[in-house]
């Protein structure tokens, strides 16, 4: 039975050449998905050994000269050459002082009219036991067309003394409200000079300027990069 029904299906394939088009596109498609699904495997065994490879060679280059130890050295200097560049100050009094005559620089520079200049006690700054700030505030006039040449001189004192919060208005007779923050660093005092002053009474840091309101300051986390609070008025 089985021998005739092959001779059927051989003579009917022999008969039809609609048949065999039909099996032949149907083993060309299975073909063509087969090569795909190789090809696409191939690219991944490919695309896996170029990162093993790359792996291997980074692996390899660690295990050649220490470049760590020169990165670390590099890195520290880095880090004691910004330490350096923060103003130092002996005391608390003396990070005031400086912040004040700061902003008298800017108000008489920049030509602020009626110019009140306070600030705030020295404070500890969180996470950077070598270093102070000094909250500021200039309240005046600023003239007409001043706001860009305040401003730039404003950034002069970046990155140590940054703005908190800005309030200029416009007009003729603008009123302009600065808080500023400055940071400064301890300087190192010997321990016989430190003993020297603390015995004669010396070392005790002047009574700080007339404090601002700090209620009137937004309240905010302390941050090295923090953005300035910039409002602008308009003056009729």
């Amino acid at each position: 039975m089985s021998q005739m029904n092959l001779g059927r299906l051989a003579a009917e394939w022999r008969a039809s050449r609609r048949l065999r088009l039909i099996v032949l596109i149907v083993l060309l498609v299975l073909a063509g998905h087969g090569l795909s699904a190789l090809a696409a495997r191939t690219d991944a065994d490919r695309q896996r050994y170029a990162n093993d490879l790359e792996l291997q060679l980074r692996l390899e280059g660690l295990r050649g000269p220490n470049l760590w130890a020169p990165r670390a050295d590099e890195a520290e200097a880095a880090l004691e050459a910004a330490n350096g560049r923060v103003p130092e100050v002996s005391s608390a009094g003396s990070a005031q002082a400086e912040l004040q005559a700061w902003m008298t620089t800017l108000a008489a520079e920049n030509g602020i009219a009626d110019a009140r200049i306070r600030v705030e006690e020295t404070l500890d700054v969180p996470d950077h036991p070598g270093l102070w700030q000094v909250l500021g505030r200039i309240d005046g006039q600023i003239p007409q067309y001043g706001h860009g040449t305040f401003l730039r001189a404003l950034s002069g004192g970046l990155p140590w003394i940054q703005a908190d919060r800005i309030e200029i208005g416009d007009g003729t007779s603008a009123r302009l409200s600065l808080v500023v923050r400055g940071y400064y660093r301890r300087a190192e005092v010997p321990p016989d000079d430190a003993a020297s002053g603390d015995a004669s009474g010396s070392g005790t840091s002047p009574a700080p300027a007339p404090a601002f309101d700090d209620r009137a300051i937004p309240a905010q986390e302390t941050r090295m990069d923090a953005a300035p609070e910039i409002r602008m008025e308009s003056v009729p």
